[in-house]
């Protein structure tokens, strides 16, 4: 059986399965494809030293992590799970 898909995402850390999300609600066929099982410890933003913040020197990166928990907020909603504690 031949498998098409509209965009392959390489990687599903938080960019790749961002995209993925994103691409998904947009209405494409969407392979995402991650060379460790999931979940794991190897990525970037994976461990407990990992922080997320609202205050930074530059307003544009202020302003864009409000509205990233606004996105996330959405998203436990979407998908019925808290993401974070």
């Amino acid at each position: 059986m031949e498998s098409k898909f509209d965009y392959i995402v390489v990687g599903a850390g938080i960019e790749g399965s961002w995209t993925a999300y994103h691409l998904l609600k947009l209405g494409h066929d969407v392979l995402l494809l991650e060379q460790f099982t999931l979940p794991h410890s190897r990525g970037s933003s994976h461990g407990q030293t990992r922080i997320t913040r609202y205050g930074y020197a530059e307003d544009f990166h202020a302003a864009l992590m409000e509205e990233a928990y606004d996105k996330w907020n959405q998203l436990e909603k979407e998908a019925g799970v808290t993401l974070f504690t």
